[in-house]
């Protein structure tokens, strides 16, 4: 396991320390600034920054740096402009830290005649991601397990969210007021700016600098400044490092002040290729953090991320501004001049790498790319104070060695203890699939009733599916209720409009519900040559289709003695689901924060991208799209004609243990199973290893009509008409196989 140290936030800030950095600090909240706020703070906790301060920081504190800059101008020269460096941290920096940072910097920035204004936004992302990859105090977390396995466990399990916060906070922190209510905390910054410019032509230029998300929150503040009567003419820089902002983003909003001249020079530092995919996150991701944002935290997997250099090789548009080497793009570690270098080789390392902050230095003071001594100060690089710093230890890929057995694994989960709307044969079906796979020599893990929870069961299933390895074989059964919940994959977030079908975990009242984004994350993470069966007994097909409405579904009619398991969220539950799903939106302000969010992300996928093409799972569902699953005699209608059939006929293919499962049930019920499976996976015996060969097609027909035969018992009477069907379908479906491969 990682070596892990931890040290406290805000160590070594002093209340003196924290009352000189009033003159340099912009913190928000939520993206406001505070209603009141102490005039000399004495812990991290006190500070804060009201719209009083940021008028006052420029109006007199900036004022009065102006003036002693101009005081040292020689008699009869004009005072050149002071410049005005805006910075913004990243999306991983608490407000200790951002104060930390501001504290490090700001006097470093006067000695070199540069105002620095701290832009200091809390975020708890930092925090989350490592609940998130590591698992909760006493949980499995997933430092022994694949990339893929991490990026699954960063989307299900609340990584999305907290990253929707995070651009939420930054994009309202620029908002004019919304309803009469307040605006936010830069926007105020921005205003104040202008006012001064305005009145102070050429007393200032102005520098925007911004670290990973700190690009983000400069795609919205930027624009703020050329807006209005007293717009700035120019930015003099625009500086952003290792950027996590989506390249849509920056096109929409950045780059058309950059390619108009209005942002003077505009240049990104970032990692190349080659370091990025070196880099590690939180000890157990071993790309750098911009990785998953992209695969993970974003509305569609593989966003394009400005700060990945394989992303904005693919955007003519950004690439055409920046050139391939110059000046306005920097791939590093590299040593290229006094302007253009850095050595920093971790995503985390930019803001507290002295070549790198020596060269933004450089372009804000205007030293020239010579070499003549610039005189500069040179940058106070330390080690960095972390929350949980991470030593990652090695860890192997889950490969089989040379000759091992594969192994049998199973995750059985069955729920009739819902608070509301319970069911009676959930855990029936469990226990049964439990047995019948054990005898079939499956390793069962078991999950009932009040253990079921929606982490429970995903972290179970990853487990599952990450740890196996080459020829492996997974089950996974579920049993209980399915609903319909609000799409918040498309464009408009802050609206309920399209549905998603979500399994219902035992907390599903609670906004804690599996949809399928979740479990198309955690099949993407199955390894290669691992063979994973899917039996799902709700009203959940486990695909994109939304062929049925809740009121539809609602209004079926249920046979005499069967029960639905199937129920429907009320308005509150819809909305504990969003709030747990998503960013929340539970005012005008915040809601018209999401609107700019979603504005300027143009590629934001409409949906999530469908199952892909080389998927490994296989789905057996209990119904369709269109149809609901009932419950009756103590068991699933879909468990008891599956496990029917797997008990007398296990060698069938999965096409065909589906079609004999369909056959028992059409004459009974309005309730047709599903089988999802890519490629040729469908004609896969059931249950079996992906390294075994694969059925021949041309002995089908004769294997069929053996099992025909065996379904004969010994005193001549035949055996069930499931077995009977079972067995005639399976002849139909070999022949239609072999006619197939003659055409060929």
């Amino acid at each position: 396991m990682p070596a892990t140290t931890t040290t406290t936030r805000g160590a070594g800030l002093s209340a003196a320390d924290l009352a000189a950095l009033r003159k340099h600090v912009v913190h928000t909240a939520d993206g406001k600034l505070a209603a009141s706020a102490a005039a000399k703070p004495r812990t991290v906790d006190d500070f804060a920054t009201t719209a009083d301060d940021v008028r006052r920081m420029i109006d007199e504190d900036l004022a009065a740096f102006v003036d002693q800059r101009a005081k040292k101008t020689p008699a009869g020269e004009t005072p050149a402009p002071v410049p005005v460096l805006i910075w913004a941290h990243g999306g991983l920096t608490d407000k200790s830290a951002g104060l930390l940072t501001a504290q490090r910097q700001v006097g470093w920035w006067k000695k070199n005649g540069v105002y620095p204004i701290h832009l200091v936004w809390e975020s708890g992302f930092k925090t989350t991601l490592q609940d998130v990859l590591r698992g909760k105090a006493g949980e499995r977390g997933f430092t022994d397990v694949t990339d893929l396995a991490v990026e699954a466990a960063a989307r299900v399990l609340g990584g999305r969210k907290f990253w929707d916060d995070m651009k939420l906070d930054s994009a309202g922190s620029c908002l004019p007021s919304v309803e009469g209510g307040d605006p936010g905390g830069a926007f105020v910054l921005a205003a104040a700016l202008r006012e001064y410019m305005a009145a102070n032509p050429g007393a200032v230029e102005l520098h925007v600098a911004g670290h990973s998300a700190g690009s983000i929150y400069h795609s919205h503040f930027v624009p703020r400044l050329f807006e209005g009567d007293d717009r700035v003419e120019s930015v003099k820089s625009v500086t952003l490092l290792a950027p996590a902002v989506r390249v849509d983003t920056f096109e929409a909003t950045l780059l058309p002040l950059a390619e108009t001249g209005k942002i003077q020079d505009l240049a990104i530092f970032t990692m190349d290729e080659t370091h990025e995919k070196r880099d590690n996150t939180a000890g157990v991701y071993r790309k750098s953090l911009l990785y998953l944002v992209s695969r993970a935290f974003e509305a569609e997997r593989d966003a394009q991320i400005l700060g990945l250099e394989e992303h904005l090789r693919r955007s003519g548009r950004t690439m055409a501004y920046l050139g391939d080497r110059g000046e306005r793009l920097v791939l590093g570690p590299i040593a290229r001049g006094r302007r253009s270098s850095t050595q920093a080789t971790s995503h985390g390392a930019f803001d507290n790498d002295e070549e790198t902050m020596m060269s933004l230095a450089r372009r804000v003071v205007g030293v020239p790319d010579s070499n003549e001594p610039d005189r500069l100060t040179v940058f106070p690089a330390r080690s960095r104070d972390v929350v949980a710093d991470v030593t990652p230890a090695p860890r192997a890929e889950p490969t089989a060695a040379r000759g091992a057995t594969p192994r049998k694994r199973a995750l059985c989960i069955g729920i009739d203890e819902y608070p509301r709307d319970p069911l009676g044969g959930c855990v029936a079906d469990a226990q049964a699939w439990s047995d019948a796979l054990g005898k079939a020599g499956f390793q069962v893990e078991s999950i009932h009733n009040q253990e079921a929870t929606r982490d429970r069961i995903l972290r179970a299933m990853l487990d599952k599916v990450s740890s196996s390895r080459d020829g492996d074989v997974v089950a996974i059964q579920f049993s209980g209720h399915g609903t319909f919940v609000p799409d918040l994959d498309g464009d408009e977030t802050d609206e309920f409009g399209r549905r998603d079908e979500a399994l219902c975990p035992v907390d599903f009242r609670d906004g804690q519900l599996i949809v399928d984004d979740d479990l198309g994350a955690i099949w993407d993470a199955i390894p290669e040559g691992v063979s994973v069966t899917l039996f799902f007994d709700s009203c959940h097909s486990g695909t994109v289709n939304r062929e049925i409405t809740p009121e539809e579904a609602e209004a079926r009619t249920t046979p005499p003695g069967a029960k639905k398991r199937m129920t429907v969220l009320d308005a509150d539950e819809e909305a504990r689901f969003r709030a747990e799903r998503a960013a929340a939106l539970g005012d005008p302000f915040r809601a018209a924060a999401w609107r700019q969010v979603v504005a300027v992300e143009t590629d934001r996928a409409a949906a999530p991208p469908s199952a892909r093409a080389d998927g490994r799972e296989v789905l057996i569902s209990a119904c369709q799209p269109d149809q609901v699953a009932l419950e009756t005699n103590g068991h699933g209608v879909f468990t008891s004609a599956a496990l029917s059939v797997l008990a007398k006929s296990p060698a069938l293919t999965y096409r065909d243990f589906t079609a004999a499962v369909v056959d028992i049930i059409d004459d009974a019920y309005e309730q047709r199973p599903l089988l999802s499976a890519a490629g040729a996976l469908g004609t896969r015996v059931l249950l079996s290893s992906a390294g075994d060969a694969a059925p021949d097609a041309s002995a089908a027909p004769a294997a069929a009509a053996a099992a025909l035969a065996a379904a004969v018992s010994g005193d001549g009477q035949r055996a069930s008409a499931e077995v009977r069907t079972a067995a005639i379908v399976a002849i139909l479906r070999a022949t239609a196989d072999l006619l197939e491969a003659g055409a060929d």
